[in-house]
């Protein structure tokens, strides 16, 4: 997991190759108008905005992923992620879905941090994990789906 200032995603681009065409894609972009889903190649930007936990929220489900990753913008407000590691902390709720490249898993292990305003989220998939998790507030956000280098994960 890294957590750093979104201007720094740059410093990146060494051990996540990917990043170089996120930011290639965000070069003309500006996130805080971005309303709607955008896809370009192997990376999709999706906004996200979020007043308060969800009535069905579950506290115990964290979701992983095979074949992409995620890095969370935090445009407002303070998000707070839930997480844990895939290869010794999970245990399987609902099997890999290939179709759409994630699993659920439950955890005794859970581990929370936040991600403020204007900070960015790296979480490789060897973590199970769940954004917008208790406690979070007035979150805009934009979450950017990209190719994992490695299949080792998951």
């Amino acid at each position: 997991m890294i957590i750093d200032k979104f201007e720094n995603l740059v410093n990146y681009s060494k051990l996540y190759p990917e990043i170089d065409r996120v930011l290639n894609l965000l070069k003309n972009k500006d996130l805080n108008v971005l309303n709607e889903k955008i896809s370009s190649e192997s990376i999709t930007l999706i906004p996200i905005y979020s007043k308060e936990i969800s009535p069905s929220f579950n506290r115990n489900i964290l979701e992983a992923h095979k074949q992409l990753m995620d890095i969370h913008i935090s445009l407002e407000g303070e998000d707070i992620v839930a997480f844990a590691d895939v290869f010794s902390e999970v245990k399987e709720y609902q099997a890999y879905d290939e179709l759409n490249d994630f699993a659920l898993y439950t955890s005794d292990y859970i581990k929370k941090f936040s991600i403020p305003k204007g900070y960015f989220c790296i979480i490789p998939n060897n973590f199970a994990h769940m954004a917008l998790y208790e406690g979070h507030s007035d979150v805009k956000k934009v979450v950017v789906k990209m190719s994992v280098s490695s299949k080792e994960c998951l």
